[in-house]
């Protein structure tokens, strides 16, 4: 995995390019309901549960809800017929289609968009607004160059986008931006794979020769750590590749890439400060204290998903969380909440660290709080679908509709314990000298 250090560099990076503009284009509104309609790769509850906790994140002054809806081997025929009850029944107003991974099949592109109309019309008619998806690449090797058993995604992705432009529709392409940094990465995961599954036999103490297989290990064990996979298999990514893949939608859909700013000047008592508020700024004996409260928080990023920052930053870019401080030198010690976050240099800091690069310390762990919020609610969710089967039926009781009922007010209470975990936190800084 990356060091600390190199996560900060890219960081620092980063923040040398000029920041996307906020849009006013993401198709999450203040007291949305959105179902994220798709296959077994939705049903993962990874990619859709970043996205989740990214809105929670950013738009905390909104009010709004998730529902997963992924069921594996999904097409777009099948998710038709489970639609009353597994998305109208939570009366959305916003329902977004990925799909496309099992219609390759043997679903031509005519009949893809054939069958995408269908849907839309159904999605319209429950008052929902549509949100187009791609589907994920498969992750084997193939590039644009070479697009193998990629083709018939990458034809459905083209329609896919002409449909949502004739529908006046959001609708994001990962697969477009994912192809190529899987592709071309895969003869590393490949190698990684080889390297661990060498590694397991050298521990073995029964195995004749193991000594040299153990010289071989040692020999790649510094190259080792720079090998990123996307974990999961080529068609259901790990937590790496699905950070990425959450990171791409959210970018084309429009959202909003900026946390807050804040510029300090050593000696100066005022910040300058943007989505954000910094107070008690003070600085004696060489070391810098202040307050900060932002009005949003940082992309959560789960520890499992963090290697993949290196290949693909887009997750920070999307997260922009700045602080400058100009006038410090030699190596500091940046602490948050007392907690010890990083090392850096004074001329790190007067270029700029992004804050949601550094694994450590209450950023961090107020992102794994978010998606541990959104993940128990899904596990409610995962309970209300299959009652709400159930009770949708004709000889449905009147308990299981009041059963249903009660579950739905239980996931409604876990979606106030996103909100309460995503809620903006007064954070005090420390800036010192490295002993």
């Amino acid at each position: 995995m990356p060091s600390v250090r190199s996560l900060g560099l890219l960081a620092l990076a980063l923040l040398l390019v000029p920041a996307m503009s906020r849009s006013a284009d993401f198709p999450l509104k203040d007291g949305d309901t959105w179902v994220m309609i798709g296959d077994s790769i939705t049903a993962q509850h990874l990619h859709s549960n970043y996205v989740e906790a990214f809105c929670y994140a950013r738009y905390p002054n909104l009010t709004f809800r998730f529902r997963n809806s992924g069921v594996g081997g999904d097409q777009i025929t099948s998710a038709m017929k489970r639609f009353d009850w597994d998305a109208a029944a939570w009366k959305p107003t916003v329902v977004s289609v990925e799909l496309g991974m099992n219609d390759k099949g043997g679903v031509t592109v005519e009949k893809y968009v054939a069958n995408m109309k269908e849907l839309t019309a159904m999605i319209r008619k429950a008052g929902a607004r549509p949100v187009y998806l791609t589907a994920s690449p498969v992750n084997n090797g193939d590039t644009m160059a070479k697009l193998g058993g990629n083709q018939r995604l990458h034809d459905y992705a083209a329609a896919l986008k002409k449909y949502a432009a004739e529908e006046k529709a959001p609708f994001a392409d990962q697969f477009h931006q994912l192809i190529d940094v899987w592709g071309k990465n895969k003869p590393n995961e490949n190698r990684l794979a080889a390297l661990v599954a060498v590694e397991k036999l050298a521990a073995d103490p029964n195995l004749k020769g193991g000594e040299h297989l153990k010289a071989f290990v040692e020999a790649n064990k510094a190259g080792r750590d720079r090998l990123i996979t996307m974990q999961g298999d080529p068609v259901h990514p790990g937590a790496t590749g699905q950070l990425m893949m959450a990171a791409a939608l959210l970018k084309d859909l429009g959202a909003d890439p900026v946390v807050s700013s804040a510029v300090i000047v050593v000696g100066e008592k005022e910040a300058k400060t943007q989505r954000c508020k910094v107070t008690n700024l003070a600085s004696s004996g060489g070391k810098l204290t202040f307050e900060r409260l932002d009005e949003c928080a940082a992309f959560p990023i789960p520890d499992d998903a963090r290697a993949g920052l290196a290949l693909f930053p887009l997750p920070l870019e999307m997260s922009d969380y700045k602080l400058v401080v100009n006038g410090l030198q030699s190596e500091q010690v940046l602490k948050i909440d007392g907690v010890e976050v990083a090392k850096v240099t004074g001329e790190e800091l007067a270029k700029g660290v992004n804050l949601t690069a550094f694994p450590k310390g209450p950023i961090a762990e107020q992102g794994k709080a978010i998606l541990a919020a959104v993940a128990a609610k899904e596990g409610l969710v995962g309970q209300w679908r299959g009652l709400s089967r159930t009770a949708s039926q004709p000889e449905a009781t009147a308990a299981q509709k009041e059963q249903l009922a009660a579950l739905t007010k239980q996931v409604e209470a876990a979606d106030e314990k996103i909100r309460a975990a995503a809620k903006p936190k007064l954070l005090k800084f420390e800036i010192a000298p490295a002993k």
